[in-house]
């Protein structure tokens, strides 16, 4: 059995959006949403500072690329189909391509339902 060790950070942002496609139901009208994300980054503990990532560091950068974009914006603006899958897989992307070595990305629509990545 492979041990992994990860840290994970949590986020919200309020963001309103609607899905235009037959099957969405309900949610092809306007409607908002108090998005939960959850970033995971894995690695070995740095035996100088005790930690895999600097909790600050990885706050500051999913607030300013990420979350400052989404929160109080209606997402239609942003992504052709705003769906949490669409928009966890943009944020997956966005925090690999910054250096972060993400493995466990989770979007909390509502309070029971989200999108789950996971890479290993």
């Amino acid at each position: 059995m492979k041990t992994i060790k990860m840290v994970t950070k949590l986020f919200e942002f309020e963001a309103a959006h609607k899905l235009d496609i037959p099957t969405a139901g309900k949610c092809q009208r306007l409607h908002g949403h108090t998005y939960k994300l959850e970033i995971s980054v894995a690695g070995d503990i740095n035996p100088e500072t005790g930690m895999i990532v600097n909790f600050s560091d990885l706050k500051k950068f999913v607030n300013d690329e990420i979350i400052e974009k989404f929160d109080h914006f209606y997402l239609n603006d942003l992504f052709s189909l705003p769906t949490a899958e669409n928009m966890g897989d943009w944020i997956w992307d966005k925090v690999e391509a910054s250096g972060f070595n993400i493995c466990r990305l989770r979007l909390w629509e509502t309070s029971d339902s989200y999108f789950e990545r996971v890479e290993y």
